[in-house]
């Protein structure tokens, strides 16, 4: 058990709240107690909530549902919810969609697909519900609740990239959970919150785009985990895109794709390279210190990364760690985890 600050909010590839030990005494030794930290692709914000307490930290994701986490436990500095709240806030309007279907487009969409037909009918009562909710970080906490309790039932192996044929051995247990009472479970999770006498901020963008903002010339400190494979995070977990969201977008394909899925640099063979180069390149130029994490099975050699960080710092280094590394439904495979620390 490590010694940072953690919470679980949703079964995420890549999440880093087993490698804290690691990670966060490297930031640490290049980060003044002053300066402004930005977790810039932060999925499910476990090193900006590790570092929450201690220093001012941004957060920045191009995924809704990432964003929306971010808010909860980290922007969020002041609300705190339980399961007891949770009945008193949002019992009464779940009931009313149940018997009204007011908001039913889980039910219409993806009835018998990654959930059951009552599990997409209490999906879409949940989201009425939390629409009644007026305080923005609450509806942030029992979104980020309602995130857990569909990824704990999702009828998988993992991930949101495909469900399981009806007749699977799994679909039996799975599809009788309540989703309504394994996020109401979940809140209590959100009692006692890590808060912060800082002024921490959640972005929701494209890297590229933060990095023109005026609140980005403020910060000192870069951590980046880019993805390291050719899977897309947004055909991994649309589904809590379009739960948080819930835009009534078009979908395609079995899978029930959303249309307007992002599709990132870093997860290309034929522009990772580019990217790197790029996105280190202005960071150097503006004299940020970098954290960066990768992985000895990316797409880009650790060879080639540490080529690129030669010619863009004056000064870096390289440290890795061995790591069971889950593949998302197959099992783990043993690779190293990689930090590269650099500066000017």
């Amino acid at each position: 058990m490590n010694k940072y600050n953690q919470i679980k909010t949703i079964r995420y590839m890549g999440n880093k709240n087993r490698l804290l030990d690691f990670i966060i005494p490297e930031i640490r030794k290049i980060a003044k107690r002053s300066d402004i930290i930005c977790d810039l692709m932060s999925g499910t914000g476990a090193i900006a909530y590790a570092l929450k307490d201690k220093y001012t930290v941004y957060t920045n994701d191009i995924q809704y549902y990432s964003y929306i986490i971010d808010k909860a436990i980290i922007e969020n500095n002041k609300i705190t919810v339980d399961k007891n709240i949770a009945i008193l806030d949002l019992q009464e309007h779940f009931f009313k969609n149940q018997s009204k279907k007011i908001y039913h487009f889980f039910e219409d969409n993806f009835t018998d697909t990654y959930f059951s037909g009552p599990q997409c009918c209490e999906i879409d009562s949940i989201r009425y519900a939390i629409d009644q909710i007026k305080d923005e970080y609450k509806k942030d906490l029992y979104l980020t609740a309602l995130m857990y309790a569909m990824s704990k039932c999702e009828s998988t192996s993992g991930h949101f990239a495909q469900y399981l044929p009806k007749d699977h051995k799994r679909l039996v247990e799975l599809r009788t959970k309540s989703i309504w009472e394994e996020m109401l479970v979940k809140c209590d999770d959100f009692s006692s919150l890590v808060m912060s006498k800082f002024e921490n901020k959640a972005f929701n963008m494209d890297y590229k785009d933060l990095f023109q903002k005026e609140e980005f010339k403020k910060v000192s400190c870069v951590y980046i985990d880019t993805p390291y494979t050719g899977e897309q995070y947004s055909r991994f977990y649309h589904v809590l895109e379009t739960v948080t969201k819930y835009d009534n977008p078009k979908l395609e394909f079995k899978a029930k794709y959303r249309t307007d899925r992002f599709m990132s640099n870093f997860s290309l063979r034929s522009t990772v390279k580019q990217e790197f180069k790029e996105m280190l390149s202005f960071l150097s130029k503006e004299n940020k210190k970098v954290v960066l994490s990768y992985s000895t099975k990316g797409l880009i050699s650790i060879d080639e990364l540490e080529f690129i960080f030669s010619k863009t710092f004056k000064h870096y280094k390289l440290i890795e760690k061995d790591y069971q590394h889950s593949t998302q439904g197959k099992g783990t495979i043993k690779i190293n985890e990689v930090l590269f620390v650099a500066y000017n």
